[in-house]
């Protein structure tokens, strides 16, 4: 697919600067991405951020200089962006369980962050969609529509909260250096993410206070009670039972683990 090809070229690229200060916008437009598109596939396909494949890449890169050279410690901090030694070392520890210096006396073996192949990374997540579609087969609906997007102080409670009782995909694509999500995406279908991620089978999740009302509404098809009994049979309460309203379609709604309101309305 051309998107994988694109992708290898943004790793190349930032593999080529793990010594420089990296503008990850600059290294989207170099394959023909926006900054959010990349992010967005990055982060479905790895279960990571760019930033911190980025972190992990360039310690695990300054481990193989510490373990293979004769290059003072601190020259290696410097040279792969770490103003400190303190923050090197702190960095490195959290990573490897063991600090630089420790790991060039006693030479270890450290378990490396390889660079990523995204051919490789994509039969492996192919395998995993085609072994997970019989229970998102069972939900009995689909989406057809969908509403722009989703606010939320917790994105990766959300996340979780669309898998376990909607039968969605989502995951949180961005977080702030406090380490709070402040981007995602949810999708009704997985399949989204292996082709042209398109936004039109599921929204955008942003940072920020859930209304406590109505957020959008979504056209379904497969039918509002296999919607109803799958969201009641995953132990969620907060749906109504579907019902014809006096503009004559037939609705429900779902609160959400946020409290905001999704309205379901089945078309033929």
């Amino acid at each position: 697919m051309d998107w994988q090809n694109k992708v290898n070229r943004i790793i190349d690229y930032l593999e080529s600067r793990m010594c420089d200060e990296i503008n990850l916008e600059k290294a989207a437009r170099h394959a023909g991405f926006s900054l959010w598109e990349f992010q967005r596939f990055f982060s479905f396909l790895t279960n990571t951020t760019v930033g911190a494949y980025v972190r992990k890449r360039k310690l695990s890169l300054a481990a193989k200089d510490i373990l293979t050279s004769d290059e003072k410690i601190i020259d290696i901090a410097l040279k792969y962006g770490y103003e400190s030694p303190t923050a090197f070392s702190r960095a490195f520890n959290q990573l490897f369980g063991i600090s630089p210096s420790s790991a060039r006396d006693e030479s270890v073996s450290l378990a490396l962050y390889p660079k990523l192949n995204f051919k490789k990374i994509f039969e492996e997540r192919r395998v995993d969609f085609m072994n997970n579609m019989e229970k998102y087969s069972k939900r009995g609906y689909y989406i057809t529509s969908n509403i722009p997007c989703y606010l939320t102080t917790d994105m990766d409670k959300t996340c979780e909260w669309f898998r376990d009782v909607l039968g969605w995909f989502g995951k949180t694509i961005a977080y702030d250096d406090e380490g709070r999500g402040v981007y995602g995406a949810v999708y009704d279908y997985p399949g989204e993410i292996f082709d042209i991620i398109s936004p039109q089978r599921g929204f955008y999740l942003f940072y920020g206070e859930p209304p406590q009302n109505d957020v959008g509404l979504m056209a379904i098809q497969g039918g509002l009670e296999a919607l109803y009994n799958f969201v009641k049979g995953n132990g969620w309460d907060k749906i109504t039972e579907p019902a014809v309203q006096s503009w004559g379609t037939k609705e429900c709604s779902v609160t959400t683990i946020d409290g905001s309101v999704l309205r379901f309305q089945e078309i033929n």
